[in-house]
C-alpha cells in the first residue's frame, strides 16, 4: 500500500508540471481583460477623462481632465457672454442711445454729419486719390462698428468732433478748417483739422492745443469699450484653445493608462504559481495542490 502511494506521488510529480502549465495558460486566456487603446482614445477625444475611466477608474487623471474640461467650458461661456454684453454696450453707446430729445433725437455717431464733412473734405481738397477713400457702411454692420473707432477718416460722424471742428459758435454747420500736407507725389494729404467752435461743451483745450489732433472724447471712450470687449473675447478664445489642448492631452494620457494597464495585467498574471506539495490530512500524507498569485 505504501509502495503504491509513493509511486503515485512520483507519477504525479512527473506529470503535474505539464498539467500545471496548461492550467496556467488557460487562466491567462480566460481572465486577461485587455483594454482597447483605440476605444480609450475615442472616449477621451469625446470627453476628457472617459478614456481614463475605461482604462483605470482609480487613476488621478481620470478626475482631473473632466474637472478641467468643465472649468474651461464655464470660463468660455463666461467670457463670451461678457464680450457680447460689452459689444451691446458700445453699439448702444455709438448710435443706440438718444442723447438729444424726443423731438430732436441725436446719437453719438451720426451719418448725416459724417457725409456733410466728407463732402466738404472732397470739395476742399479736390484730390482724385480720395475719391474711393471713404467707404463707411450704410447699415450697422460689424465693419461699421469697427471702422468708426479704428480709422481717423471716419471720425467726422462723432458728435463732439463735429461740434468742435464743423460747427460755429452759433451752433450752425460751417465750412471746416482742414490742414493739408503733401506727400512725395505732390498730392494733398489730410494732416488734421483746426477747431472752429472753442465754446463747444465738448471742447477740451488740453487735447485741442495741437491743431493736428483728431480729437473725439466720445470715440476715445468708444475705443476703450471695444478693447474691453476684445479682451473678453480673447479670454474666451484662450479657453477654446485650452479645451482643444485638454482633449489632446487626455487622449495621450488615456493611451498611456491603457498600455500600462495591459502591461501590468500581463505581468501580474505571469506571477501565478501552482505547486504540488504533500499535506497531512487525518494523520495521513496526501498530495496538495497550491495556487498562489502575487498582488
Amino acid at each position: 500500500m505504501l509502495r503504491k502511494f509513493v509511486l503515485s506521488i512520483i507519477l504525479i510529480s512527473i506529470c503535474f508540471p505539464l498539467f500545471a502549465q496548461e492550467i496556467r495558460n488557460d487562466i491567462i486566456t480566460i481572465n486577461y481583460d485587455k483594454k482597447s487603446v483605440a476605444k480609450a482614445m475615442l472616449l477621451s477625444s469625446l470627453f476628457p477623462g472617459a478614456g481614463q475611466f475605461y482604462a483605470n477608474p482609480k487613476s488621478f487623471t481620470t478626475y482631473v481632465f473632466p474637472v478641467v474640461e468643465i472649468g474651461l467650458w464655464v470660463g468660455y461661456f463666461h467670457y463670451k457672454n461678457k464680450g457680447d454684453n460689452k459689444t451691446d454696450d458700445y453699439e448702444y453707446f455709438a448710435n443706440g442711445e438718444n442723447i438729444g430729445t424726443a423731438e430732436n433725437p441725436e446719437y453719438r455717431y451720426d451719418r448725416e454729419r459724417y457725409e456733410y464733412a466728407v463732402e466738404d473734405f472732397l470739395v476742399s481738397n479736390n484730390n482724385p486719390s480720395y475719391d474711393n477713400h471713404f467707404r463707411l457702411d450704410d447699415t450697422n454692420t460689424q465693419h461699421f462698428y469697427e471702422d468708426i473707432g479704428k480709422h481717423n477718416k471716419y471720425i467726422f460722424g462723432w458728435v463732439d468732433w463735429f461740434d468742435i471742428y464743423a460747427t460755429d459758435s452759433n451752433g450752425d454747420w460751417s465750412a471746416i478748417s482742414w490742414i493739408w500736407g503733401e506727400n512725395v507725389n505732390g498730392l494733398h494729404i489730410w494732416d488734421g483739422t483746426n477747431p472752429i467752435n472753442t465754446e463747444s461743451v465738448y471742447y477740451d483745450s488740453l487735447n485741442n492745443s495741437d491743431p493736428y489732433s483728431h480729437y473725439s472724447g466720445m470715440r476715445s471712450e468708444y475705443i476703450i469699450m471695444r478693447e474691453e470687449a476684445e479682451d473678453f473675447y480673447d479670454s474666451a478664445r484662450n479657453c477654446s484653445f485650452a479645451l482643444v489642448a485638454n482633449h489632446i492631452l487626455s487622449v495621450i494620457d488615456a493611451v498611456r493608462l491603457t498600455r500600462r494597464h495591459n502591461l501590468e495585467y500581463i505581468s501580474n498574471v505571469t506571477k501565478l504559481q501552482i505547486k504540488l506539495s504533500p499535506v497531512f490530512v487525518n494523520n495521513e500524507i496526501s498530495p496538495g495542490l497550491f495556487i498562489s498569485k502575487r498582488f
